[in-house]
């Protein structure tokens, strides 16, 4: 990747001793904790490359969504599909496919912290975030 084309995320962990809760306000690029420790940095970690990992794939969801509407708006007028479209269309439907099951099974896009499944102070964090 090129010198000022890295993917790069930017998120504030700040630290508030005197928080009643082991998390206090967050926000989207910030969030108030009791204390830093390995499970606070477990799910805010885990979090953050999610975020930049949808973020890489959300060039490619886009280029996707422009050739079904393409495709939609031949069917529109001719009702009917291409050769070429066809193909196309089978193509993108593949690819959505491959792109559903990483975000889901690779990335653990829906899969809840087991930090936070495991420890309930953890859970306001998670799910802030």
């Amino acid at each position: 990747i090129a010198v000022g084309f890295e993917r790069r995320e930017h998120f504030e962990v700040a630290l508030q001793p005197e928080l009643e809760t082991a998390t206090g306000k967050i926000s989207a690029d910030r969030a108030m904790v009791r204390e830093l420790d390995m499970n606070t940095v477990g799910i805010v970690s885990n979090i953050m490359g999610q975020t930049v990992a949808l973020d890489w794939h959300n060039d490619t969801v886009d280029e996707l969504l422009a050739n079904f509407s393409n495709v939609n708006s031949s069917v529109e007028r001719t009702g009917g599909f291409t050769s070429m479209e066809r193909h196309m269309l089978f193509q993108v439907v593949a690819r959505n496919n491959s792109l559903f099951i990483e975000m889901v099974g690779k990335l653990g896009i829906k899969d809840r912290s087991d930090t936070a499944w495991h420890l309930s102070q953890y859970e306001g964090l998670h799910e802030g975030m």
